[in-house]
């Protein structure tokens, strides 16, 4: 699961280390939150980002509100031998770190996620120390919901997948909006960041049939458990997913499964 995580999500940890320029020059410490780190995406593409003498000056959380995300974390640090980071459990929007702590704050994918984004982008400033770097990401366009909604609308008796626009606040409790640059950099300042960078960064990927299969849990199980009652997730969760699988097949016969992602790339400083 992590590396096809990876295949969706790294080059936009790529591009939000990019764009917040980490490491930086010198031999300062780096006190880096991998915050919202599922799998470890931005901290394994932080580790491959760094040399031994960078290595040597970095301090890495990794935090998540997930304990089973966290427990797999810890495990990962382990087999990696990260011997300078950590796996903790924590609330993006209260979390127990203190004021002025973090050089860096890495948000991949996470604030709009949240049910109050910005209370997660203000607690990212509060533990932040002055002119420290927030990089978050955030879809702006996902492809397989498309394809999912095509091949359980084939058949009549499925309940029917969330529109996009029901997808988009499929879990903030706020009307804010993440798709847009422009958006992305008001949250921002909002939130009290400057010298922002903000960018839509696209990423195309090719993946078989099975690999989008092993991503169900992720995304097909996710939503409908936020927008079907249980018992037609208990009912139809299975015929649903085959439908699934069989349109994709139909659709991409034996080649490969080629969806292009767009994301907000966006950093900020503090001060």
């Amino acid at each position: 699961m992590a590396a096809l995580a990876d295949l969706l999500m790294g080059p936009f940890a790529d591009a939000v280390l990019h764009t917040a320029k980490f490491p930086p020059a010198g031999d300062s410490q780096l006190v880096v939150l991998d915050q919202a780190c599922g799998s470890g995406v931005v901290s394994s593409h932080i580790m491959s980002h760094l040399s031994p003498d960078d290595r040597s000056r970095l301090d890495l959380t990794c935090a998540d509100i997930s304990e089973p995300a966290i427990a797999q974390m810890e495990k990962r640090i382990e087999n990696s031998g990260w011997s300078n980071a950590r796996a903790v459990t924590n609330d993006a929007m209260e979390t127990p770190f203190p004021a002025n702590h973090f050089t860096h704050i890495f948000f991949n994918f996470g604030p709009q996620m949240l049910p109050t984004p910005l209370a997660g982008l203000k607690e990212c400033h509060r533990i932040l120390r002055q002119s420290g770097i927030l990089g978050i990401s955030s879809w702006q366009k996902v492809p397989w919901p498309a394809d999912y909604r095509e091949g359980i609308a084939r058949d009549s008796s499925l309940p029917s997948f969330p529109t996009e626009e029901q997808l988009r606040y499929a879990f903030s409790d706020t009307p804010q909006r993440w798709d847009t640059v422009d958006e992305g950099r008001a949250h921002l300042e909002e939130c009290g960041f400057t010298a922002i960078e903000a960018a839509a960064v696209e990423n195309t990927t090719s993946m078989s049939v099975e690999e989008v299969e092993a991503m169900l849990p992720f995304s097909f199980d996710m939503m409908v458990q936020k927008f079907w009652t249980k018992e037609e997730v208990d009912k139809f969760r299975q015929p649903a997913a085959r439908a699934i699988v069989d349109f994709l097949k139909e659709k991409y016969g034996k080649g490969p499964v080629v969806w292009k992602w767009v994301a907000l790339v966006a950093t900020g400083r503090k001060g």
